[in-house]
Order: C-alpha cells, then sequence, then structure tokens
C-alpha cells in the first residue's frame, strides 16, 4: 500500500459507500498514520478501514436523528483539545499528518469523537426511547408509596432489588481501624451522596432517579457516623449497543474493493456489522 506522502497526492480510491459517506484509499492512509501517531504499530488498512467503518456508522445513525457536529461544536472541540490536551507531541504529531487537510482533520479525526459522545448521551435521555422502562419504574414508585416494601414493589414489577451498605470513612480516622470497615461497601459517589443527605430514615426520595443506564427508586433504611444502609429498585435501560446496531442494520453499506472484504469477513468475524457482511 502506498504510503501517504504519495498517496496524499494521487487521485483517492473509493471504496466504502456507508449511507450517503463515501470512504477512501486516502482516509485509510490518515487513519493509520493516526493509529501510529497514538503507539498502534501492527495497525494495517483492514484495520484502519474497520475502525473508519465504525466510525461513519455512528455518523449515519446520528444524522437520521438529527444529531450531527455542527461547525461551532468541531470549533469548540478543537479550541478544548489544544488547551486541555495530556499529550501534546500526539496532538502535534497528529497535525503534522494532515498538514493543511483541515477538512479531513475534522471529519476523520474530531468528527467521530464528538458524534461518539453526542449520540450516547441523546440516547440516554431519550424520554421516547425509554418509555417502556420508566412506566415499569413509575408503577414500582407508586407501589412503595402505597406501602409495599421495595423488595415486594420490586418483585412486583420483575425489578432488581438491591440492599447496600457505604461506608461513610473520616480523613482523620486512624488507619489501625480500616479493617473494621466491610469489604463489600464502598464510599458513595457524589450524586447518591446527595440524595441519601437529603432524606431522612425510612424515607423514599422524593423523585425517580436516572442515569445514563438506568432508573431507581432509592430509600433511606438506615444511616451513622460509619455508614448508609440504602434500598434500591433498578430498570436497566435498553443498552446503546442493541438500539445503536438495530438502527445501523438499516443504512446499506458496499465494499467495491472485493480483496479487502474478503480479508475483513475472515478476520473482523466478531464485529456485528462484518458478520451481517458475509451474509450477502
Amino acid at each position: 500500500m502506498m504510503s501517504l506522502s504519495s498517496g496524499s497526492t494521487a487521485s483517492p480510491v473509493l471504496l466504502v459507500e456507508l449511507g450517503t459517506t463515501k470512504i477512501t484509499s486516502i482516509d485509510i492512509l490518515y487513519k493509520i498514520a493516526v493509529e501510529k501517531a497514538y503507539g498502534n504499530a501492527t495497525i494495517n488498512e483492514t484495520g484502519a478501514l474497520v475502525s473508519l467503518i465504525n466510525d461513519v456508522f455512528e455518523m449515519e445513525v446520528g444524522r437520521i436523528f438529527g444529531i450531527t457536529a455542527t461547525p461551532e461544536e468541531i470549533a469548540a472541540f478543537c479550541k478544548h483539545v489544544d488547551e486541555t490536551t495530556k499529550a501534546p507531541e500526539i496532538l502535534a504529531q497528529v497535525k503534522r499528518i494532515f498538514k493543511d487537510d483541515q477538512s479531513a482533520y475534522e471529519r476523520l479525526y474530531v468528527t467521530p469523537k464528538i458524534i461518539n459522545q453526542k449520540l450516547r448521551a441523546w440516547y440516554s435521555r431519550d424520554v421516547e426511547l425509554h418509555k417502556d422502562e420508566r412506566n415499569v419504574i413509575e408503577k414500582a414508585y407508586h407501589l412503595v408509596h402505597s406501602g409495599k416494601t421495595s423488595e415486594r414493589a420490586a418483585h412486583a414489577c420483575s425489578l432488581i432489588y438491591s440492599k447496600i451498605e457505604y461506608k461513610i470513612k473520616s480523613d482523620t480516622m486512624p488507619q489501625s481501624l480500616d479493617g473494621y470497615f466491610p469489604e463489600s461497601s464502598g464510599p458513595l459517589n457524589e450524586p447518591m451522596q446527595a440524595i441519601v443527605d437529603s432524606i431522612s430514615e425510612g424515607e423514599i426520595y422524593k423523585n425517580i432517579v436516572e442515569d445514563d443506564n438506568s432508573y431507581k427508586v432509592i430509600r433511606l433504611v438506615q444511616k451513622d457516623s460509619t455508614q448508609y444502609t440504602v434500598e434500591t429498585i433498578t430498570k436497566t435501560k435498553r443498552p446503546f449497543m442493541d438500539w445503536f446496531q438495530e438502527q445501523a442494520t438499516q443504512i446499506s453499506i458496499r465494499l467495491l474493493d472485493a480483496e479487502l472484504k474478503a480479508k475483513i469477513i475472515e478476520e473482523y468475524s466478531h464485529v456485528w456489522w462484518v458478520r451481517e457482511l458475509s451474509k450477502e
């Protein structure tokens, strides 16, 4: 395969048509060079193409739902990376790879990172996509408020019941007392700390608690100077990848290089879209 220095001046060869996006031989050269800048010395053209296709699938699914990287977001992301990167040497090397091809830098390096974050954030909090899970947890919430125990409410709704002890460890506590804290308990994260601090023993938190992966009903069982005991009823959301693959399989993909296609099917049979490709 030709090098980037020679390939960047040659006419790009169209290799993949995926939805509205085309992937060329030049894109692969850029991807290989960037991966090597990050220390991936074994990257080859098939691995680079698989990675590019993964990125494009996310961008194409995002486009269906109106999730794109705006010029303002791209400019803000570039500025943020320039100012906060912990690996300035690698970033400088990446920029040297693209040289004056700002469009390719934004399209292949910046935009996939933005879409990866935006698409997952949108999915995790979209009310319509998770309405069934929300309806079930609301039923459990009403059951515990009507007098059922958390465990019985969870069982009635086929949800997950947990009773967890969270330790409270003082910064001034002697190290010799560490062993007296149960090994199974851990520190509270900040959102949970704020919740349990706002309610009394036996009280149910006033709202259903939502995070990226689940809905929870929370009840504080007990708290003292050393630990909290918390009951939770949990309904997990549908995993992002289950939903994503369902959407992505509706997007057309054509690999125009028969040799590359055969290599990908042979080497990447564990990748979901490659399995679909091998059925053709």
